[in-house]
């Protein structure tokens, strides 16, 4: 008779797991034992179960017997009856879970009004520093005869620095610029 060794099960060291290949085959390996699971106890003792997974980065999974929204909405959304088998006990958790997430989705939603606000009040400023950029750059467009000698100057600056660009520009691609015509080097 030849003897086979047989692999039990390891103990696994609850650290994260660096590779990311190796940790979502985990995490879809794990989620499903978890689902399955929790499809036994409902179809066992007939509870009801809602479970959400919601892993970093990436869509969430959701199981429900018998469906996931009915059975958070009972205990989280509307309003339900108090249980028979231990009243005012469930509604007072319930009641106190809602208030504690109405009050940090109130704070989130006010924090994200500020923000809105400040973004909102930044743009209209923005706008209005862009106007007044714009009409100041307005004096190039009229007649060089109508300039002052500031705008003249400023007028020359920026030509240079176009025909400065230009030569540039030339050089790197092989003409050179002498005496006002480009030549090929």
């Amino acid at each position: 008779m030849s003897t086979r060794l047989i692999k039990g099960r390891k103990s696994v060291r609850l650290a994260r797991i660096e590779n990311q290949n190796n940790r979502q085959v985990t995490f879809s390996k794990r989620r499903n034992s978890v689902f399955k699971k929790a499809n036994e106890l409902a179809t066992m003792t007939g509870a009801e179960v809602g479970i959400i997974v919601c892993p970093q980065g990436s869509k969430p999974y959701s199981f429900g017997h018998p469906n996931v929204n009915e059975t958070i909405n009972k205990y989280v959304g509307e309003e339900r009856p108090p249980s028979p088998s231990s009243p005012g006990i469930d509604d007072k958790y319930v009641q106190m879970f809602r208030k504690a997430n109405s009050r940090e989705l109130n704070t989130r939603l006010n924090s994200l009004q500020d923000q809105l606000d400040f973004e909102l009040n930044l743009k209209s400023k923005l706008k209005q520093m862009n106007k007044s950029v714009e009409s100041q750059q307005e004096w190039f467009k009229g007649p060089i005869e109508k300039m002052n000698y500031s705008e003249a100057s400023m007028l020359k600056k920026g030509l240079e620095d176009l025909l400065l660009k230009v030569k540039n520009y030339g050089t790197e691609r092989g003409y050179g610029y002498e005496n006002g015509k480009w030549k090929a080097e």
